[in-house]
């Protein structure tokens, strides 16, 4: 008894350490250049006036689908100052989340605090870090971004959790602010939470487990040992040290003085609550190994980890099912799983790995680079799945692969496009106004690479683009290679553009993940002589 009265010393000590980091910052004094935006008002009601005005009004839980390309979304109850749109465009972030200042009772100011334990503002900003939590009831953002692959059903939470997982950042902020700029909103109840709970724990089960069961053997133990003579002294230090924690958090963010006594009942009750809460409901889509492995993967069946490994993690039951196609499918998704508890940590390994978040990067900058081209028409080889293709939404898109499950899978994905069985020079002869080569010249030689772009630029318009990747060298590699069957080759950036243009190419525009793993090249032929 003595040695765990301890050990909750120990853990309350660490608690009120980490308490005193610094809050989310405010929000800045507004700026005068306020692009045209949306407001998303997804629980009704009327608009609140701001400055300036809308561009368009949403009400509904349907995201807006067009209209401006900034989004203002703000949940029920929320007060704002009229120069909120200015304050979060000075930011200069794609994504802001900003925390309103809670109104309501002790019980609902104990929901709202144990959920921004989620939420360590560093880890937020940083585009490394796979952490990330939103506020879904004031939020600045891309409508693009409400389109991005990611988990969860709450649509800015999966948004913003589908910026950190592409390597993309989050900014976080505080609404607390003197009268005229503060933004408020009732705190969150027990049943709101619990209800979307399993939304809110969606990138990574074991977290969620872990705040279920932690503040029930934080909080319930110290106050049983006070009747333990031995023990009653670290008790007592425990309660000292877990009050401090709170009384920190009440005068930081604004949660009042009595939840430091209150939140040792009503913590563990909250956590104990959850309990009920409902599993994601994607959860239940993973794939279905075959009983043999089917002919012409791209990949081993059994990786170096063994059969058993193979049957509990997700990654490699994608490889059994049809191969590389496959595996990108379920690298872009995001959603950890697998069969056993094993292998949802293999998974999860796999999903937080910066090579995998740099692939992700990489799908939103080809993305991205591919729009702002504005084509009309777009050949994709290979086009596995067809996702880059797909969110471009060109009016002509043909797509050429020969892997028939990866066909299979584009075809669902853009049902209007053409689908062809060829490799790079058998392709439909264009030309085009864009060619996506991505994702291939990171198993193949130099020469081979060359061929291929030359094949291609003889596919475009004269003022046609290409829109191409490489991979450069980083300590993942030969593990990805293991895990998932990419066995890459490294190139600088560099060494990747001399290979451009010895095949006749301008390269415009070059860009890296955060990592610098990823590289996407926007190049265009070089005028004959």
């Amino acid at each position: 008894m003595i040695v765990l009265a301890w050990l909750l010393v120990g853990l309350w000590g660490l608690v009120l350490l980490s308490s005193a980091r610094p809050g989310p910052v405010g929000l800045p004094a507004p700026t005068e250049v306020v692009p045209p935006y949306a407001l998303w008002l997804p629980d009704g009601g009327e608009a609140p006036a701001l400055e300036p005005p809308p561009a368009q009004v949403v009400r509904g839980a349907t995201p807006p689908t067009d209209g401006p390309q900034r989004v203002l979304v703000l949940g029920g109850g929320v007060r704002v100052p009229a120069d909120l749109p200015g304050r979060l465009a000075a930011c200069g972030a794609d994504f802001v989340s900003v925390f309103p200042a809670p109104r309501g009772g002790v019980a609902a100011l104990a929901v709202e605090r144990w959920r921004r334990d989620f939420a360590g503002p560093p880890a937020v900003a940083d585009a490394r870090n796979p952490a990330g939590f939103a506020d879904r009831r004031c939020a600045w953002l891309r409508r693009a971004d409400l389109g991005l692959p990611g988990v969860g059903v709450e649509p800015v939470l999966r948004a913003a959790r589908a910026r950190k997982a592409h390597g993309l950042t989050v900014d976080l902020r505080s609404g607390r602010a003197g009268a005229e700029a503060q933004v408020t909103a009732p705190a969150l109840g027990w049943r709101a939470h619990r209800a979307d709970f399993a939304d809110l724990v969606a990138p990574d089960p074991v977290v969620g487990w872990l705040v279920r069961g932690l503040p029930p053997l934080m909080t319930l133990p110290p106050l049983l040992l006070l009747a333990v003579p031995g023990a009653r002294a670290p008790a007592l230090l425990a309660l000292g040290l877990g009050s401090g924690a709170r009384l920190m958090s009440a005068v930081r963010d604004g949660f009042g003085y009595p939840l430091a006594l209150a939140g040792w009942v009503l913590e563990p009750a909250l956590a104990l609550w959850t309990l009920g809460a409902a599993r994601d409901p994607t959860e239940r889509a993973l794939p279905t190994p075959p009983r043999t492995a089917p002919p012409g993967l791209t990949g081993p069946a059994t990786p170096d980890g063994g059969a058993w490994i193979e049957a509990a993690a997700v990654p490699f039951l994608a490889r059994r099912l049809g191969g590389a196609s496959r595996v990108m499918e379920q690298v872009y998704r995001n959603h950890p799983a697998g069969r056993t508890a094993l292998g949802r940590v293999v998974d999860r390994a796999v999903h937080v790995a910066p090579a995998s978040r740099a692939v992700r990067h990489r799908w939103v900058a080809t993305v991205e680079l591919a729009r702002a081209l504005e084509p009309e028409a777009v050949l994709s080889v290979p086009c596995g799945s067809a996702r880059d293709a797909a969110a471009i939404g060109a009016p002509r898109t043909v797509l050429a692969d020969p892997d028939p499950d990866a066909r299979a899978q584009a075809k669902a994905r853009c049902p209007d496009a053409e689908v062809v069985n060829a490799t790079v020079e058998q392709c439909p002869a264009g030309p085009f106004d864009l060619v996506l080569y991505v994702g291939l010249s990171e198993y193949l030689d130099d020469a081979e690479v060359v061929r291929h772009l030359n094949a291609l630029r003889g596919r475009l318009r004269p003022d046609g683009a290409l829109l191409t990747t490489c991979t450069a060298e980083h300590p993942q590699r030969a593990q990805m290679g293991r895990w998932l069957g990419w066995r890459t080759r490294a190139r600088t950036p560099d060494a990747f553009a001399a290979l451009l243009d010895a095949a006749g190419y301008r390269v415009e525009a070059r860009v890296a993940d955060p990592f610098g793993i990823q590289w996407v090249f926007q190049a265009r032929p070089r005028p004959v002589g």
